[in-house]
């Protein structure tokens, strides 16, 4: 391969990663606010929550066992699926 076209291949790798690294970020930013937002509302609920009742109840969260049944489809070539019925 010549130097030119390698040098070209490699400017529009770099374009290609670039814009994808402002992307990131772009989303980044938005999780960023969203997340602030999230937090500012649980505070909100819990100073409403601790005038209402005492803090003395605590939640207790069961998270089902299902992750292991999920299909990763991006790293397998063929994909097999119970069917419900």
């Amino acid at each position: 391969m010549s130097d030119k076209r390698l040098l070209r291949k490699m400017k529009k790798l770099a374009s290609r990663i670039h814009q994808q690294m402002e992307n990131v970020r772009d989303v980044m930013d938005d999780l960023e606010i969203e997340f602030e937002l999230l937090q500012s509302q649980i505070s909100k609920l819990e100073v409403r929550r601790g005038k209402s009742t005492s803090n003395d109840d605590e939640v207790e969260v069961i998270l089902d066992e299902e992750d292991e049944e999920q299909i990763d489809l991006e790293n397998t070539s063929t994909v097999t699926i119970k069917q419900k019925f």
